[in-house]
């Protein structure tokens, strides 16, 4: 496994960083490549299944989903339409312990960059139309705990 160069770590609630609303990327260089492969170690090392940039430091527009098989990096992104709603009990790396049933659109079709600047278009369902959406928040300064109280309090 390749070392943490740029030496960035979680966030943990209530870190200043985790509420800051993030700025767009405009670099689409090796660096934001390391940054989301440094992300993405980080994100496996705590068995988690995706990684915005604030919950390292770093206030960019950027984030990473693996769910089993399937990964994704979105830079940049926006979402387009929602479909639906449904609640769910989520948790977050940022804050442990805490599990809040947050709703959610149940279906999104989300626009936005891969690391190397190419413009993509998704259309996601299910969990992975949740965790975009958890991780979009992120990027808004938004945290679970803001859609309602610790189920586990």
């Amino acid at each position: 496994m390749k070392p943490l160069s740029m030496q960035i770590s979680l966030k943990i609630y209530p870190d200043d960083v985790l509420r800051r609303i993030c700025e767009p990327v405009e670099k689409f260089d090796s660096g934001l490549r390391d940054l989301k492969e440094e992300m993405v170690t980080i994100m496996r090392i705590c068995s988690g299944i995706g990684l915005a940039a604030p919950q390292v430091g770093i206030t960019k527009r950027l984030f990473i989903c693996e769910i089993e098989t399937r990964s994704l990096c979105l830079v940049n992104p926006t979402i387009k339409s929602t479909v639906g709603t449904n609640g769910m009990i989520e948790g977050c790396l940022s804050l442990p312990d805490v599990q809040v049933n947050v709703p959610r659109s149940s279906r999104l079709s989300v626009e936005g960059y891969d690391s190397k600047g190419r413009k993509k278009h998704f259309e996601f369902k299910g969990l992975w139309a949740r965790v975009v959406q958890h991780e979009i928040d992120h990027l808004d300064g938004v945290l679970i705990c803001d859609h309602g109280k610790n189920l586990r309090a």
